[in-house]
């Protein structure tokens, strides 16, 4: 056989024994409010505080996804800017951009930068804050910075793949209102005896 032959029986060889790749992953909260598909590779992990809803990583950059109800809120600007700064103010260099944009149809605000955090560690995040009618959703990725340009697009896909089951601690429904049994009818009056005709004196 021909070094040319040995190649292709070689990558054929290759071809079918190659190990079929594993389908995306669905992670769900605890409470059932809200669901994310992430990639192969990915794993959910324990949330570091009990407002996020889910937490996963893929070893190389996390990604956090906290539901939030609307009413606590002025508006999308407003639920941005509460969220952004919790963690952005991290940073002492950094210069966020902000983006207008639709994630499934919704209305959202997209927040990115890189840069040292007080603690001297690089990193690089991806905030995003989607309108999904009566509930607001954060979905928040971050890296170190070596794993950043990498993952950032990632983290920016992974916005879209967020379904909204339940609103995050609405109260169970009520249950339907009974209707009280009819109260039963008095039974009729049983029929009183006419009185014996008078007799005519003789």
């Amino acid at each position: 056989m021909d070094t040319k032959g040995i190649v292709i029986v070689a990558l054929a060889g290759i071809v079918a024994f190659a190990a079929p790749a594993r389908a995306d992953t669905t992670i769900k909260s605890d409470d059932s409010s809200v669901e994310i598909t992430v990639p192969n590779g990915w794993r959910q992990t324990k949330a570091a505080t009990p407002k996020i809803q889910i937490q996963a990583t893929n070893g190389r950059a996390i990604v956090v996804v906290r539901v939030a109800a609307k009413e606590d809120y002025k508006d999308l600007k407003s639920f941005a800017a509460v969220g952004s700064a919790r963690f952005i103010k991290r940073f002492v260099d950094a210069e966020p951009k902000t983006e207008d944009v639709q994630v499934n149809g919704n209305p959202a605000i997209r927040i990115s930068a890189e840069g040292t955090q007080d603690n001297g560690q690089r990193r690089g995040c991806v905030l995003t804050f989607i309108d999904a009618g009566g509930t607001f959703i954060e979905v928040m990725g971050i890296a170190n910075a070596s794993a950043f340009a990498t993952e950032q697009q990632t983290m920016v896909d992974l916005a879209g793949h967020v379904k909204l089951l339940a609103a995050a601690g609405a109260p169970p429904a009520a249950p339907a209102a009974q209707t009280p049994a009819a109260t039963p009818s008095a039974p009729p009056a049983p029929a009183t005896k006419p009185p014996p005709p008078a007799r005519s004196p003789r």
